[in-house]
C-alpha cells in the first residue's frame, strides 16, 4: 500500500505542477501559484517519506536529504528541490526565475515519471511492455494533475470572477484526453494479454479492484466530464458565469475522487498481478 501511495502521489505532484504551464502568465495573481506550489510541495514531502519507508529507512529529517538509494531517490530529491526553490521564488519579485524553475521542475518530473516505470514488472513479455507502462504513468500524471489543478483553478473564479472561462475549459479538455488515453491503454493491454494467452483468473479482492477501476475510475470519470462540459457550455456561462464555474468546480472535486480511486486500483493491479491499468 505504501508503494501505491508513493506512485500515485508522485504522479499527482508532477502532473499538477506541469499543468500550471498552461495558465497564461499574469492571468492570476501570485496567490494561486503559491497555493499550488505549497500543495504539491506537501504532496512530494509525503511521497518522499513513503520512498524512505519503501527502501527500509526511517523517516527522519536527516534521512530525508541524505538517504540516497537508487536512481529513483535521486529523481525524488531533485524534483523536491525544484519545487522548494520554485515555492520560495514565488515570494520574490523574480518572474523569470519563477518561470525557469517551473519549466525545469516540469521537465525533471516528466523524465522521472517516465523512467520510474522501468522499475516495475509488467505482464506483457514484449519490448512494448515497458514503453506502455511509461506512457501510462505519464498519462496518469496528466490525468491526476488536470483534475486537481483544474479544481483549484476553478476556485479562483470566486476570487477573480472576470477570469476567462476558456482556461477552465482547457483543463476539462485535458482531463478528457488523458482519460481517453488511459482507457485506450487499458484496452490495448487486455488485447495483448489475450493474444499472449495470459488471461488468468483474479481473486475476489482483485476483482473488486478491477471493477472499481472500470466503474468508478473510468465510467464515473467519463460521466463527470460530461457534466462539467455541460456546466461550461456557452449557454450556461452566458447566463451565470459564477454559477457555472462554481458548479463545474464542484464536479471537478468529485472527479478528483473518482480519478484517485481509479488510479489507486490501477496501481494495485499493476503491483500484484502485473496488469497495466
Amino acid at each position: 500500500m505504501v508503494l501505491i501511495f508513493y506512485i500515485v502521489f508522485s504522479q499527482l505532484a508532477v502532473g499538477g505542477l506541469a499543468l500550471l504551464l498552461i495558465i497564461p502568465k499574469d492571468l492570476v495573481g501570485r496567490g494561486f501559484y503559491r497555493l499550488m506550489a505549497l500543495i504539491y510541495l506537501l504532496v512530494m514531502v509525503l511521497a518522499r517519506c513513503a520512498n524512505l519507508a519503501i527502501s527500509g529507512n526511517s523517516v527522519s529529517f536527516s534521512n530525508f536529504f541524505l538517504a540516497w538509494q537508487g536512481h529513483d531517490s535521486i529523481f525524488v530529491l531533485v524534483f523536491c528541490l525544484f519545487l522548494l526553490l520554485y515555492t520560495i521564488s514565488l515570494w520574490l519579485k523574480q518572474p523569470l526565475m519563477n518561470r525557469l524553475l517551473l519549466v525545469g521542475g516540469a521537465i525533471c518530473g516528466v523524465i522521472w515519471v517516465g523512467y520510474s516505470a522501468q522499475s516495475y514488472e509488467t505482464s506483457i513479455d514484449l519490448p512494448a511492455g515497458k514503453f506502455l507502462l511509461s506512457a501510462q504513468f505519464l498519462v496518469s500524471a496528466v490525468l491526476l494533475g488536470s483534475v486537481n489543478s483544474g479544481m483549484w483553478f476553478g476556485h479562483w473564479y470566486l476570487v477573480t470572477p472576470n477570469l476567462p472561462v476558456i482556461h477552465l475549459k482547457r483543463f476539462n479538455r485535458i482531463f478528457l484526453v488523458s482519460l481517453l488515453l488511459s482507457i485506450s491503454f487499458f484496452i490495448l493491454n487486455v488485447c495483448l494479454r489475450w493474444q499472449a494467452a495470459e488471461v488468468s483468473p483474479l481473486n475476489f479482492f482483485h476483482q473488486v479492484a478491477f471493477g472499481l477501476r472500470l466503474l468508478i475510475g473510468f465510467g464515473g470519470s467519463v460521466l463527470l466530464y460530461i457534466i462539467i462540459w455541460d456546466c461550461l457550455r456557452d449557454k450556461s456561462t452566458q447566463r451565470d458565469v459564477v454559477g457555472a464555474t462554481r458548479a463545474a468546480t464542484g464536479f471537478l472535486y468529485i472527479a478528483m475522487l473518482t480519478v484517485f480511486i481509479g488510479e489507486f486500483c490501477g496501481r494495485l493491479l499493476l503491483l500484484e498481478v502485473q496488469f497495466i491499468l
